[in-house]
C-alpha cells in the first residue's frame, strides 16, 4: 500500500476533487476514503480524526460518465466493474450508474447525497454500506484495516448527525452486519485514538450507540 500524500499533496487532491465535482455536477458523487474525509472535516469534533488518502473514488451517472470519457483517458477494470484515470498525479476510480457492482444503487446515493462547498458526497448511511463491503472484500489487508478505521469515523459522524438507520439497513447484507459487529469488539479504536484509552472508550461508546440503532432498524 502506498503511503498517503504529504499535507501539500493531499491539499492538491482535495482541490482536484472540488474541480472535478463542479465540472461534472450534478451527476458525480464522491465515495470511498475521500468521502469519509469530507464528512469528518465537516462534522464538529471530528476534524482531527480525518485522514489523508492517496486517491479518490467517484460514483457517476451514465450521462456524467459520457462527458467524463470525452475529457479524461479512462482505463477499464473489468474485474472490479470500474474505470480508472489519473489526473494531477493522483488516481481516480470511477463507478458508473447501472454498470458497477456496488451494493447501493446510484439513484439512491444521488437522492440523499450531502453537499460540501459545491461537492456531492454519499450520505453517511450509504457510504457506511459501501465501506463495509470494501472491508469485507479486503479483510486482513492493509487496505482492509484502513477501511475499518474509516467505518469507525463514519459511525462517529453518524452519532453526531441525524443518522437514519433504516436507510442504511435497507442495503446491508449479513456479511456487512457481521463485519460491523466484529469491528465493535476490535482493537482499532485504540489505534484511532493514538493509544489514549479514555478517547478510545468514548469512541467505542458512540460507535455502540449507532450500532444499536442499526440492530433495531
Amino acid at each position: 500500500m502506498k503511503s498517503a500524500p504529504d499535507s501539500a499533496g493531499f491539499d492538491r487532491l482535495v482541490s482536484l476533487c472540488h474541480e472535478i465535482g463542479r465540472l461534472y455536477e450534478p451527476g458525480l458523487i464522491f465515495i470511498g476514503g475521500i468521502g469519509v474525509y469530507l464528512h469528518a472535516i465537516n462534522t464538529a469534533g471530528l476534524k482531527e480524526l480525518a485522514e489523508a488518502t492517496q486517491d479518490a473514488d467517484l460514483y457517476i451517472s451514465i450521462a456524467g460518465f459520457s462527458d467524463l470519457r470525452e475529457i479524461e483517458e479512462l482505463s477499464p477494470n473489468t474485474r472490479l466493474n470500474k474505470h480508472e484515470f489519473r489526473k494531477g498525479g493522483f488516481s481516480f476510480d470511477v463507478y458508473t450508474e447501472r454498470h458497477s457492482s456496488l451494493p447501493v444503487p446510484y439513484a439512491e446515493v444521488a437522492a440523499d447525497a450531502h453537499h460540501y462547498d459545491g461537492v456531492k458526497v454519499a450520505a453517511p448511511e450509504h457510504l457506511l454500506v459501501l465501506k463495509l463491503e470494501a472491508a469485507v472484500e479486503r479483510k486482513g489487508s492493509e487496505h482492509g484495516r484502513k477501511d475499518i478505521k474509516d467505518i469507525i469515523r463514519l459511525m462517529l459522524v453518524a452519532q453526531a448527525s441525524k443518522f437514519d438507520a433504516e436507510r442504511c439497513v435497507a442495503f446491508m447484507q449479513d456479511r456487512h452486519l457481521a463485519m460491523i459487529e466484529t469491528i465493535a469488539k476490535g482493537p482499532e479504536f485504540m489505534s484511532l485514538a493514538c493509544g489514549n484509552t479514555k478517547e478510545a472508550k468514548a469512541m467505542r461508546s458512540k460507535f455502540s450507540t449507532v450500532l444499536e440503532s442499526i440492530r433495531k432498524a
